[in-house]
C-alpha cells in the first residue's frame, strides 16, 4: 500500500514553475503523459471527460522526467484542454514510487492509499500502431465507477502500451 504522506512529500513542479505536492486522501488517478505522445494526445479527450464525470475524483497528470519545459507542459495542457493539474517529476521520484513505466499510464489509488487500478485507460490502443475500431473496455472509467460506488474493488492491472519512461 502507498502512503499518503509520502505521496503528498515529492516535490513537482505545477504549470507555474513552483514547486507544489500532491494534495489528496481521496480517490486520485495518476495519469502518466509525455507531451510529444501521440496516444497521451489523443487519450486527453478521453481523460478530461472522466475528469467531468467524476468530479470528487482528484485527477492529477504526471510528465516524468526532466526532458519538457514548465511553458511546453502548459502548452500541451492547454493544447489537447486537459482539466486537471499537468505536474512534472523532474527527478521521476514519484514515477519510480508508484512504478510508473509507461506514457500512458494510469494508477488509481483509493482514499487508503491502496493501488486499486494500474494500466490502460480502455483497449483502444492494442499496440503501438495498432488501435481497434471499437473500444470493448473502458478499464479506467469502470475502476472508477467501482470505486465511486463503493463496491468492494479487487486491485487490477492491465499492460499498458505506449512508450516505455526513460532516463531523461
Amino acid at each position: 500500500m502507498l502512503s499518503w504522506s509520502k505521496l503528498s512529500s515529492f516535490h513537482l513542479i505545477d504549470k507555474n514553475g513552483r514547486n507544489t505536492n500532491l494534495v489528496s486522501e481521496k480517490l486520485t488517478v495518476l495519469l502518466l503523459l509525455s507531451p510529444e505522445c501521440p496516444l497521451c494526445q489523443n487519450y486527453a479527450p478521453t481523460t478530461a471527460k472522466l475528469q467531468l464525470k467524476y468530479p470528487g475524483v482528484a485527477f492529477y497528470g504526471i510528465i516524468p522526467g526532466a526532458a519538457y519545459t514548465v511553458k511546453e507542459v502548459e502548452e500541451f495542457s492547454r493544447k489537447f484542454k486537459i482539466n486537471f493539474p499537468v505536474l512534472i517529476d523532474k527527478n521521476k521520484m514519484l514515477t519510480k514510487y508508484i512504478r510508473g513505466t509507461t506514457t500512458p499510464e494510469v494508477i488509481v489509488i483509493n482514499r487508503i492509499g491502496a493501488v486499486t487500478y494500474r494500466g490502460l485507460i480502455d483497449n483502444w490502443a492494442v499496440s503501438l500502431g495498432q488501435k481497434r475500431q471499437v473500444i470493448t473496455e473502458n478499464y479506467l472509467d469502470q475502476a472508477l465507477q467501482e470505486l465511486s460506488t463503493k463496491k468492494t474493488t479487487l486491485y487490477k492491472e492491465t499492460k499498458p502500451v505506449g512508450c516505455l519512461i526513460n532516463d531523461l
